[in-house]
């Protein structure tokens, strides 16, 4: 006589074992592993330190802004600041002055500032690569919420150079 009952019993508890080790694996995991934002949190920290040590207040770099916007918020600029404050925005396709109405120019402190309120909003999707050299956010993707629509943004900069 073949005992089924048995060996569907065993097989329960095989997998009822087999589970809570995964269970505890994962929580393991999540545990000792550091958490993305704190990664991205201590990166902002360390490049900012590097964009301050490198003491620029007189700089220029290309600039533009990704998203679902006005035409004129996304065409690529040419930023200068001096002494910390912007003192031109050209538009890099012909170099006349761009267009304020529908966007607000960002000096380097002003990306900075930005992953920080994208990491305080705990957006979804939040990826920043940071210059080598100087530290600044030279790519900013946000995505506010992973399945709406035409909530993602990307800011690019780069080509800085220090003016003097």
């Amino acid at each position: 006589m073949i005992d089924t009952h048995g060996s569907v019993a065993a097989r329960r508890s095989e997998r009822r074992l087999v589970s809570l080790v995964a269970w505890v694996l994962v929580c393991a995991c999540s545990i000792t592993a550091p958490s993305g934002r704190a990664v991205d949190a201590s990166d902002l920290a360390r490049n900012r330190q590097r964009w301050a040590s490198a003491q620029l207040h007189d700089y220029e770099f290309d600039y533009q802004l990704i998203c679902f916007c006005a035409p004129d918020a996304t065409e690529q600029v040419h930023v200068v600041v001096q002494h910390d404050t912007i003192t031109a925005v050209t538009r890099a396709r012909d170099g006349l002055p761009a267009a304020r109405q529908y966007t607000v120019w960002p000096k380097v402190d002003d990306l900075f500032d930005d992953v920080q309120r994208q990491l305080d909003r705990n957006v979804a999707r939040l990826d920043v690569s940071y210059d080598p050299t100087y530290g600044y956010p030279r790519s900013i993707v946000v995505d506010v919420a992973l399945m709406a629509a035409d909530d993602e943004s990307q800011q690019i900069a780069g080509n800085l150079r220090p003016l003097h």
